[in-house]
């Protein structure tokens, strides 16, 4: 065995790529694993995984172009999302893992103030984790409980009156301008070998760049775990350089804060990350960018924790359970199918104590949103203001998801409480909270098959046409739960025909799925737009998911592709 040969079996051995594959099934964010490849993959997996390993040590393996669509943002501005193929998952996520592995106590240092994607402690074990029971494969600790640590940090500053300043930045298109070069450089001083290197940025220039067009040497995926454990590791540097010059220093992600006694300490920090980032071919948020001083109120500085989760579980649990009426109660989705989620939870009441919570936290919501939206129907409805105000806009997202929690759990137990006229505020927000769509349509959801709800939907798509993510949410949530006669399903087939946007002709095509029958004329017609559909991806994966699946259990599985 030459050289080259050995080091791909380090990195890309049958059981390397089994560790891969556990990672990635878990890995959070369904709206970027290739679910139909997992589906297919899985039916044999060892002879799979031992194919593609002995692909790449023969150097047969190729990069394929990923699926791509673009998500919004607040700011209406788009996210470029990548959905990697399982194959370029696997092998994207087997060098991460060898390289993690290896440089685990290295990057574990840094835990004190970097706080988003830290590595899973049994990461350190590698491949040893295999040969354990019940082993825990996930590649990076729980996201929510990092960010409250993140919070907590920062808050303890604040609350410090020595402290009398603060930085907060963040670097403009992160993820889109990591130039691989620069990445490359980074990973060689992590140990990793040329020719994994120049794999690897054989895969990144396939996977760079937009739906339009690559950009070659530019950009890693949004999305894959992998990118995320990249990105970080590309930041060490910066790491190093500012936390050897003693600054009060915390980063969740390009997220940065820094807190000092005087302005000027400030200044010069802020110049050299400056100086960094642009020697690496990136630049700072200037929007998002501001040396500021730290008021006289520092409570109302603090940043908020996200609720029920982090360190301070078991004092808030406490408190919690055996406070009067007004506890707080963190009540997850009883259909959360994240079981690292559920290890961070807060525990919550049962019986009649928590029927009895839910119903006064659904009358709670109920009050404040229709006093809040009393006039929405009006001309003179301050949208505007409405729209323009951060605090609001966090305030209805979290209340919109602790009325669907509370209705989740009910429908277990109980019976949901589904107030029709909160539909019209639901409804106003998927059109002006459009980069939450998938929030409010689950809430839509819980109403079941509704002519008024589907009338409206439809009203909204047209809107937003420059927004292909929104108008997938809403054609999943009519696919989930609304009715269809055969005159809207072949116009519905007619609008797939003409659709530019693959992820919008995706869910048409799942409209479609669910109501057709297999020995309906129009499915005939479907299947073969299918394997016509000018998106290679979608055709060669939903084409193949088809011939493998029987016609009754096919929905299930599809509903799974971007987290339905």
């Amino acid at each position: 065995m030459n050289e080259q040969h050995k080091i791909f079996e380090k990195y890309f051995s049958p059981n390397n790529l089994r560790l891969a594959w556990e990672r990635m099934v878990r890995s959070n964010g369904k709206d970027i694993k290739d679910f139909f490849g997992i589906e297919i993959y899985s039916a044999n997996l060892e002879k799979n995984l031992a194919r593609l390993s002995q692909a790449i040590i023969n150097g047969e393996f190729k990069p394929q172009r990923p699926f791509k669509y673009y998500e919004p943002k607040a700011s209406k501005t788009h996210r470029t999302k990548s959905v990697l193929s399982i194959e370029d998952a696997l092998v994207y996520q087997a060098i991460a893992n060898t390289v993690a592995t290896a440089n685990y106590k290295r990057l574990e240092e840094n835990n004190r103030f970097v706080f988003g994607s830290v590595l899973h402690p049994e990461v350190e074990k590698g491949l040893d984790l295999l040969d354990e029971i019940d082993a825990d494969f996930y590649f990076f600790e729980y996201y929510i409980p990092l960010y409250n640590k993140f919070i907590n940090s920062v808050n303890t500053e604040i609350a410090n009156t020595n402290i009398r300043f603060k930085l907060e930045t963040d670097i403009t298109g992160f993820f889109d301008c990591i130039p691989h070069s620069k990445l490359l450089i980074t990973l060689n001083k992590f140990g990793v070998e040329p020719e994994i290197l120049d794999l690897l940025n054989d895969c990144l220039n396939i996977y760079s760049g937009t739906k339009e067009s690559v950009t070659p040497g530019v950009g890693i995926p949004q999305g894959p775990a992998a990118s995320f454990f990249y990105a970080n590791v590309f930041l060490t540097d910066l790491d190093y350089e500012i936390s050897q010059r003693g600054y009060t220093y915390y980063r969740y992600m390009d997220d940065i804060r820094i807190y000092e006694e005087n302005e000027e300490e400030l200044t010069e920090a802020l110049v050299m990350i400056d100086n960094f980032l642009k020697g690496r071919a990136l630049s700072l948020n200037t929007k998002k960018t501001s040396i500021e001083e730290i008021g006289e109120d520092r409570e109302s500085e603090k940043l908020t924790f996200l609720t029920g989760y982090g360190e301070e579980i078991d004092e808030y649990e406490t408190k919690a359970i055996n406070e009067d009426k007004q506890k707080q109660i963190y009540l997850s989705e009883q259909s959360s199918d994240n079981d690292q989620e559920k290890k961070y939870i807060i525990k919550t009441i049962e019986g009649a104590e928590l029927i009895n919570y839910c119903k006064k936290e659904i009358a709670e919501i109920e009050k404040y949103l229709l006093d809040k939206f009393k006039d929405i129907s009006n001309p003179v409805f301050p949208l505007r203001t409405l729209v323009n105000d951060e605090q609001l806009k966090k305030e209805i997202i979290h209340i919109a998801y602790r009325w669907r929690s509370s209705n989740s759990i009910l429908k277990n137990i109980d019976n949901p409480i589904l107030n029709k006229d909160l539909i019209e505020i639901w409804l106003f927000c998927v059109e002006h909270f459009c980069w939450k769509a998938n929030h409010f349509c689950w809430n839509l959801n819980q109403y079941g098959a509704n002519d008024f709800i589907s009338l409206k939907l439809n009203e909204i798509i047209p809107r937003f046409k420059s927004f292909e993510w929104v108008r997938y949410q809403i054609l999943s949530n009519m696919a989930t739960v609304q009715n269809f006669n055969t005159t809207e399903l072949r116009e519905i087939f007619r609008k797939s025909k003409e659709e530019p946007s693959g992820l919008v002709r995706l869910g048409y095509y799942m409209i479609l799925l669910k109501h057709l029958k297999p020995d309906h004329q129009l499915f005939a017609s479907l299947r073969q737009a299918i394997k016509d559909d000018k998106e290679p991806y979608i055709k060669n994966r939903l084409s193949t998911f088809l011939s493998r699946k029987s016609i009754n259990e096919k929905v299930d599985e599809i509903k799974f592709w971007f987290g339905l």
